[in-house]
């Protein structure tokens, strides 16, 4: 019989053992999933409160990538999909809150009359954005980064003030120090295919891309009824309970030997790392490794806050407001989460959640938890009038939880892969750290290190 031990049981993990488990002949393979938490779920922590839900972790993932939705229907959970409510979305900039321009895909504009007539850019920064239309590429052999490429295109002003805090914002981010090719490939191929990126994107966006922060985007993400956590939830009940392991750390991998914590050792024929990369190096001393050890990590905390309705005196129709990192605020983002996903919120109140946590930055999580809720309230105060004491408030920490994807990401990623297959070919990488960071990406990235595994095993044979 062969053995295949999957170590890690956030959303990735289970997505992997949950394919396995579909996939091979129970009598011919066994597997166990281990995971070094009291519970599976990772990241996903789903918290119901006073008629509140309240997402601790993530709050949605895209429709327009198969993986999640896919899943959602095999789980028989498509019934409990809820759709966004409101796609609208500001940029606060300048003690005001500014639309961001219709038709805009992650902050670059294709419609130029909702350009010139925004006010979050000045005339100069308009024309210098319209200059796009004009230049000349700046595809190049070598990656570059999201800030190096916008900025030679649109202009250092409509970055800083709108694609930066799009773009930072799904990463948390430094986008002068962010891969382009390993994070928004799709727009060095339009520049490349159409010199202008506006005009490409006008003339035939691709459905690889969403209108994001506007009117368009209503209708583009999914959550569950009772909270994500069902999706994590829903994959540990379909398990065999048996192959399921919480509350057990693996300590190191030698060669194709598991070893746990306990001093257990299991001898495996295919290994799943099914977790962040940091935690790769920790497990696995090898120089096939080593170059993952440039990729940092950034901390980021969430602070839900309940209030009743009046604390507000009046918010704009819309999801919520980003926040240019290089400001002086302490949050990066707010979503009106009564406005997004009304069903999570009591008629008559409403609820904030506010985003802390920038690349490079250096004690965030040793605040207090009510440090940082005052800190958020005292931002949410000046920039949209929040009045009075919360209800109450949820705080969420995620340490070294958003892998960053630096230039040259790609090449280093082949390198590590082309070293496992020479040194370690029993062993596969599948999580955030590699080929992206949302739900879609990491249900596929399991997805796909079980084909990997499972073709190991037909060798086998």
């Amino acid at each position: 019989m062969k053995k295949v031990i999957i170590i890690g049981g956030g959303l990735t993990g289970l997505s992997a053992a949950y394919y396995l488990n579909k996939q091979v002949d129970q009598e011919a393979v066994d597997w166990q999933l281990f995971e070094s938490d009291n519970h599976f779920g990772g990241k996903f922590n789903t918290v119901h409160r006073d008629g509140f839900i309240i997402e601790k972790g993530p709050d949605s993932f895209l429709a327009r990538k198969p993986a999640g939705v896919e899943l959602v229907a095999e789980l028989g959970l498509t019934d409990q999909l809820i759709t966004n409510a409101t796609g609208k979305s500001y940029i606060y900039h300048d003690a005001a809150l500014h639309p961001i321009p219709e038709g805009s895909v992650m902050g670059i504009p294709t419609d130029i009359r909702a350009l010139l007539e925004s006010d979050l850019l000045t005339q100069d920064g308009k024309i210098r954005a319209l200059e796009e239309l004009m230049l000349d590429g700046n595809v190049t052999d070598a990656d570059q980064s999201i800030g190096d490429f916008f900025e030679y295109r649109f202009g250092k002003e409509m970055v800083v003030r709108l694609i930066e805090p799009l773009l930072a914002g799904i990463y948390a981010g430094n986008i002068y120090e962010m891969s382009l090719r390993a994070t928004f490939p799709q727009f060095e191929k339009v520049a490349k295919e159409h010199r202008s990126l506006m005009y490409g994107l006008k003339s035939h966006r691709p459905e690889t891309m969403n209108t994001t922060g506007t009117a368009k985007t209503i209708g583009a993400f999914r959550t569950l009824n009772g909270g994500l956590s069902t999706l994590t939830d829903a994959l540990v009940d379909v398990l065999p309970v048996e192959r399921l392991y919480a509350n057990t750390k693996v300590k190191a991998i030698e060669n194709t030997t598991v070893v746990l914590e306990s001093g257990e050792r299991i001898v495996a024929d295919a290994i799943i790392i099914a977790a962040t990369h940091d935690v790769v190096l920790q497990l696995l001393d090898a120089p096939a490794v080593k170059p993952l050890a440039e990729q940092p990590m950034t901390s980021l905390a969430t602070i839900s806050l309940a209030f009743e309705k009046d604390a507000v005196p009046e918010i704009p129709e819309g999801t919520g407001f980003l926040v240019a990192r290089t400001s002086d605020y302490n949050i990066t983002a707010c979503t009106w989460v009564h406005e997004k996903w009304p069903h999570m919120v009591p008629d008559g109140k409403i609820l904030l959640r506010g985003f802390l946590g920038k690349a490079g930055q250096i004690g965030l999580l040793d605040q207090t938890d009510e440090e940082m809720a005052t800190k958020v309230q005292a931002d949410l105060k000046e920039m949209i009038g929040l009045q009075g004491e919360p209800l109450f408030y949820e705080v969420s920490r995620m340490k070294e939880a958003m892998p960053q994807y630096t230039v040259g990401h790609q090449e280093r990623l082949a390198m590590v892969e082309g070293n496992l297959k020479q040194s370690h070919p029993t062993i596969f990488l599948a999580g955030m750290s590699y080929r992206g960071v949302g739900i879609p990406d990491c249900i596929q990235a399991g997805k796909a290190a079980v084909n990997e595994a499972s073709q190991l095993l037909e060798l086998m044979k």
